[in-house]
């Protein structure tokens, strides 16, 4: 963590990023969400706990460019969380990155699991973020998930 910080409206553009990244996953937007990142953005999985202990049971995994981004929504919040997955971020923090056109993300976020009924906290994980400006906006160089249990 540091003391500098982004002019408020590109940290507002970034937060905003990140509300839609959610937003489209959960709905299982595919070209929504791959759209937020860079054509060579990146998604990894660091680690696996099983279900039973508030982990996706997915394996730990490495996911790049917009077609793999794609394919990993539609393989795990369509086909094996049927849509049912909703994400909270919390306690967001952006700060600069080394270039006026980087920025570094860190959040927590709460993942409820609403299959079967009522929702209940399925996994809390730390995500941390790149980000880069481009002709298009900000958009996500990279995301890293960690979820606990470590």
């Amino acid at each position: 963590m540091n003391d500098r910080a982004l002019p408020a409206a590109d940290e507002l553009a970034i937060r905003n990023l990140l509300a839609r990244y959610v937003h489209f996953a959960d709905a299982g937007e595919l070209d929504a969400f791959a759209s937020l990142f860079t054509e060579d953005g990146s998604w990894t999985r660091e680690n696996t706990p099983p279900a039973s202990q508030g982990g996706s049971g997915l394996p730990a995994e490495t996911v790049r460019g917009r077609d793999g981004l794609k394919k990993m929504i539609e393989e795990s919040i369509i086909a094996r969380f049927d849509r049912k997955f909703r994400h909270q971020m919390t306690d967001v923090l952006i700060e600069p990155g080394n270039t006026p056109e980087e920025a570094d993300g860190l959040c927590r976020a709460l993942i409820t699991d609403w299959r079967g009924g009522a929702g209940k906290i399925a996994m809390c994980a730390r995500y941390r973020s790149r980000f880069v400006r481009t002709g298009d906006g900000w958009r996500f160089l990279s995301v890293s998930v960690h979820v606990l249990p470590e």
